[in-house]
């Protein structure tokens, strides 16, 4: 109400009236969501106004096209402007657009919606919020058929809060979740037992329950039945669910029962219920996403039903209630993910496991040689800083730079300008693919930043050019037979400023420009072993200065493919061993691809070893560098240090620190129960993160009180000692807009030669969002749910850091390969995780969507 009293005195009574207010520069789009182009451009450049009509009390809504110098002989030709009557079906709300503010409002009559981005350099906040205001005042007007004047501020405060709600509610009603998507998390109740609930003599039951569900939120259909079973723990607790349309939790009972029930061996469901009704029972699986804060006594986690997300929290009676309730649910999770009892883990183990469930972890201090940054942190992102142990200005901030010049890459570019210009006439071979909207053209670095706002302005009239715009038509257009191939595989190099991209058999080449820009180079058209049989590659890894790729083909997982970059074909094949398929290769060292260095880092399911080429044969192991265990451990994944210290993780979710090759790890970190998707390592060791589906796991390697302060790769941890792990997860609340289970892709930390002070952001992506996380600020506030995103209209499915530097992101879509500077990602709101499904059912389509042709 207070912000109303604002700005009422630009609009309230004065003499800025209604019909007389304007907003001078912006765009007019159509959005059309079941389109192959979902945002239309109609007015490049717009003037938005409120005009009276001859009617009394109503008023109309003028979008208006601005001509240039010279086009005013066009204005009586072209349909120059679209008039709007005000009124509560107008739903005009605001809305941002990469960054931008604006309005978005819908044509009823016409089955239409239109969206109005402002130039935020002419046009402020304040009078963005003073515009909304003033159509709200006009949309009573015609309401109550009195004049605008006559409403107070309540009416306008109810005229604005009801079109913002009933287009929530549009959008969620819109979200669909697919079956394959939900999986178990889904609340499909077990069948009815013969058994009764089993539950302790003790346990407690819910007295009271008062029904506080603000108007008009739906709280999830009240389950048919509870689940039933052992009950290992029941606590006491107030519930709340998060209302998506006003961003907050807000209560719904002062008193519920949630138990934790054995229904089977090692299966686990959750009921929460009061005495008036029962509220969920879900099993218990990684796509709860559940949070436990220790400092607020609670519970947060995702539920799901067949059409909608949800968060619910609980709030323990008490200390004793809230231990009960983490040490009941991380024991459920262990033992469904492991498949045996917690009892048989080690009391560090399960310290480890609880440690890793909890939210607000003490992690070990920043690193000495971090404070000298001149990088200061922002304590505007995340609230409470003063509670986590640390002030908020001893920690380093890395986002204060965003926006400064890589001075190694332009240095490196300038002194390799021969060797760039021989790389081009190499990689320019092939005609460009049809459906791929990128330009290949000598890029003019000076101009870069005019030639991308001329793209994007292109784009948006072209019904559907791709970030990177440029001429689809060019000649010798070849398309892949198999025209449902789509991108698949990222390698990102260092020398020449080229990505690689898989997509089926072909390989698309693209290239960095100094204005962290990505464009089409050519493309290596069929991949073929040496005996001519062609394949797609599963995994791509840079080599020998980035003059080779190493390739591995999944039918064929005892063989590696070097494929020569300079003339685009395989020319060796690496029979690595003749009864050891090779699951995962990594570098030698983190940085080999500068090197000649031949050897790779080889992983099986329960073997670690080094493969070298020049041995020649059908055995390319090193005998004296490799590790086997008896038992199938499930290697999923592997990465290197600088000095070649290798961390691998498992399909069982362990991860282990070795030395050297060779030899047993120095540290085993015990398994959390989730398959490790991917791992990576700073240069120095001193920071581990694994990427499991529904969070990363960030570890601090460093041994307490060493001192010489080694790591876990040169010593083990005492066995009291184990590290605090850090989850860096998606809080509950903002899945319920995005509307789908949690999936990551292998994390990233950025790379640079220059050591761990340059390794100071990870980035990874889920669906169509990438999102990225700064180590500095994890470790200094011990928060992993502080976090950047950005949403794409369709899936990512690779993503990276642009090499030596964390200012730009390679971004590959299944159609389409983007670069997105790092400060283009903002903190999550509502309207940037909102997806809005397609006609077909998916994400949104978009601009992008017309890539749609191999390369």
């Amino acid at each position: 109400m207070n912000a109303l009293k604002s700005l009422g005195k630009l609009v309230w009574g004065g003499k800025d009236c209604p019909e007389m207010f304007k907003l001078s520069s912006g765009v007019l789009y159509e959005l059309r969501p079941t389109a192959k182009v979902v945002r239309k451009c109609l007015y490049k450049d717009c003037e938005l106004s409120i005009r009276q009509t001859t009617i009394a009390h109503q008023y109309q809504l003028v979008a208006t096209c601005v001509f240039d110098e010279g086009e005013d002989d066009l204005i009586d030709v072209l349909d120059d402007e679209r008039a709007f009557l005000i009124g509560t079906e107008l739903r005009f709300v605001s809305t941002t657009f990469e960054g931008a503010g604006g309005f978005r409002w819908q044509d009823e009559s016409a089955g239409l919606e239109y969206e109005y981005i402002v130039d935020s350099q002419l046009i402020n906040r304040l009078t963005r919020d003073a515009f909304a205001l003033a159509i709200a005042r006009c949309a009573w007007g015609r309401a109550n058929s009195k004049p605008y004047t006559q409403a107070s501020e309540k009416d306008i405060a109810h005229i604005m809060q009801k079109a913002e709600d009933e287009d929530i509610d549009r959008m969620l009603a819109q979200v669909k979740i697919e079956d394959e998507d939900v999986g178990a998390a889904t609340a499909v109740r077990p069948k009815p037992s013969t058994a009764k609930a089993s539950t302790s003599k003790d346990a407690p039951t819910a007295t009271t329950a008062s029904a506080v569900v603000p108007p008009k939120w739906e709280l999830p259909p009240e389950p048919s039945e509870m689940a039933v079973g052992e009950a290992i723990v029941s606590t006491l607790g107030e519930l709340y669910l998060f209302d998506a349309r006003n961003g907050e939790f807000v209560q719904v009972a002062n008193e519920v029962a949630l138990s934790v029930v054995e229904t089977e061996a090692y299966t686990y469901w959750m009921n929460v219920a009061s005495n008036e009704r029962s509220y969920s029972s879900q099993q218990i699986e990684p796509e709860m996403n559940a949070i436990f804060n220790h400092d607020h006594g609670s519970l947060i986690w995702n539920y799901f039903d067949d059409n909608r997300a949800y968060s619910f929290s609980v709030v323990a009676a008490d200390s004793k209630h809230y231990e009960a309730l983490h040490q009941g649910m991380t024991r459920a999770a262990y033992e469904t993910l492991n498949r045996e009892p917690w009892a048989k883990a080690t009391v560090s183990s399960q310290d480890y496991m609880l440690d890793a469930y909890e939210e607000d972890v003490d992690m070990l201090p920043v690193p000495e040689s971090w404070d000298s940054d001149d990088e200061i942190f922002s304590d505007e992102v995340l609230p409470d800083t003063e509670n986590q142990g640390k002030s908020a200005h001893q920690i380093a901030e890395s986002e204060s730079d965003d926006h400064s010049d890589n001075g190694s890459d332009s240095s490196s570019s300038s002194s390799d300008s021969e060797e760039e210009d021989e790389i081009d006439q190499i990689f320019r071979k092939e005609p460009v693919p049809q459906g791929v909207k990128t330009t290949r053209v000598e890029v003019d670095d000076s101009s870069s930043e005019e030639s991308e706002s001329e793209s994007e302005s292109e784009s948006e009239e072209s019904d559907g050019e791709s970030a990177v715009s440029g001429d689809s038509d060019s000649e010798g257009v070849k398309r892949l037979a198999d025209g449902s191939a789509v991108n698949s595989k990222l390698a990102v190099g260092y020398k020449h400023g080229r990505s690689f991209v898989v997509r089926g058999s072909q390989i698309g080449v693209f290239k960095h420009t100094d204005g962290d820009d990505i464009v089409f180079d050519t493309t290596i058209n069929r991949v073929d072993d040496t005996h001519g049989r062609e394949f797609t590659p599963s995994s791509v890894l840079l080599h020998e200065q980035d003059s080779s790729l190493v390739l591995m083909d999944r039918q064929r997982p005892n063989d590696l493919y070097k494929m020569d970059l300079e003339y685009g074909k395989v020319v060796e094949e690496w029979r690595v061993h003749e009864d050891i398929p090779t699951l995962a290769v990594a570098p030698n060292t983190k940085f080999s691809q500068m090197t000649g260095e031949k050897t790779l880092v080889g992983l099986s399911h329960n073997m670690l070893y080094r493969i070298d080429p020049r041995l020649g044969g059908d055995n390319q192991i090193f005998q004296n560098e490799q590790k086997a265990y008896a038992t199938k451990n499930g290697f999923t994944s592997a990465a290197t240090t600088d000095s070649g210290a290798v961390a691998v993780g498992s399909s069982k979710g362990d991860i282990r620190l070795f030395d050297r090759l060779g030899v047993r790890a120095k540290t085993a970190l015990p398994a959390l129960g989730e398959a490790i998707l991917g791992i990576d390592v700073t240069s120095d060791g001193r920071y581990v993160v694994a990427t499991c589906k529904t969070y990363l796991l960030l570890i601090d390697t460093k041994v307490a009180d060493d001192s010489a302060g080694r790591t876990g790769f040169e010593r083990s941890f005492p066995q009291a000692k184990k590290p605090a792990p850090k989850r860096l997860q998606l809080k509950p609340e903002h899945v319920v807009y995005m509307g789908a289970p949690i999936s990551f892709t292998p994390a990233k930390f950025n790379q640079s030669p220059d050591g761990n002070s340059s390794e100071k952001t990870i980035v990874t992506s889920t669906g169509p969002f990438v999102i990225t996380w700064n180590l500095r600020r994890v470790l200094g506030t011990g928060r992993g749910d502080a976090y950047h995103i950005k949403q794409y209209p369709d899936i990512v499915v690779a993503d990276n850091f642009r090499f030596g530097q964390d200012k730009s992101i390679v971004v590959t879509l299944p159609n389409d390969v983007q670069s997105v500077r790092r400060s283009q990602l903002a903190k999550p709101t509502r309207e940037s995780l909102m997806v809005r499904p397609s006609g077909s059912g998916g994400l949104l389509s978009s601009r992008d969507n017309i890539v749609d042709a191999p390369y």
